[in-house]
């Protein structure tokens, strides 16, 4: 199967930008299986997940598309309203995978947000809340729709690392992949000196060396390092910010994987 998995496709930005990540590349993907975003489509998502999905449909066929949200996705939002997200993708006929699976031939790829824990130089958190726009722009409607905090992030990444490690569990014939849209290792960042690791990526080496999966697939740190660990891949599928990438197409095609 041959399936594109992209993170930060920030639609948005290169819509208000004038550029289209996709021209030029709508041959290749015509061809492809599957394409699962990974988070960061657009902020604002009640109004720009509609224009994103739009535009995409000018590509590919919705049917072949599976979305779960990043950070960007709850700007302009609330993070426990992600059942308003799912009615946006199925009322395009995208398939909406928080903590689900997408079984793809003998493949199958493991979804989720992933969040992170906080943990990484936890020192800095106040300088991570004052500098993140996350804990300015992403409301929690349970909580009269008061800011987000370190807390409910926290819950949300105990949560998912729940849910992966459960499924990852399940006795499967063939490979597995864990999609993220955070980072599961510190090391695949870039030198982050100004102690914002722990809002980009979480230690979860136990996990990875407890199950073996086949790979590892991640975004949110658009210059991620790609890293082995163990017998798992650990793989960046950021686009990015239009004024970072020069040859979006190039970028695009190096996500391409055939599972």
């Amino acid at each position: 199967m041959r399936v594109l998995i992209l993170s930060d496709l920030h639609h948005d930005f290169w819509a208000e930008s004038g550029r289209d990540p996709f021209k030029g590349i709508e041959e290749l993907l015509s061809s492809l299986d599957h394409i699962l975003l990974a988070g960061d489509l657009t902020n604002k998502p009640k109004v720009r997940w509609k224009q994103a999905f739009q535009d995409l449909a000018r590509h590919v066929a919705l049917d072949r598309v599976s979305v779960f949200p990043g950070n960007h996705d709850f700007y302009d939002f609330s993070i426990d309203r992600e059942d308003r997200l799912a009615e946006i993708a199925a009322s395009f006929g995208v398939r909406y995978v928080q903590k689900k699976q997408v079984h793809l031939g003998k493949a199958r790829l493991l979804c989720a947000t992933l969040w992170t824990d906080m943990a990484l130089g936890a020192p800095g958190l106040d300088r991570i809340v004052a500098r993140m726009n996350d804990f300015r722009k992403i409301r929690v409607a349970s909580r009269g729709y008061g800011r987000l905090r370190p807390a409910d992030v926290t819950a949300r990444h105990r949560d998912h690392v729940n849910w992966l490690d459960e499924t990852l569990d399940e006795r499967f014939d063939g490979k597995t992949f864990v999609v993220t849209h955070h980072a599961p290792h510190p090391d695949v960042l870039q030198d982050y000196s100004d102690g914002l690791d722990a809002a980009y990526a979480s230690d979860l080496s136990k996990l990875i060396n407890k199950h073996h999966p086949d790979g590892w697939f991640f975004g949110h740190s658009h210059d991620a390092n790609n890293l082995t660990l163990g017998r798992t891949a650990l793989q960046n599928v950021s686009l990015g910010y239009p004024d970072e990438v020069c040859d979006p197409a190039r970028r695009i095609e190096a996500c391409i994987f055939d599972l």
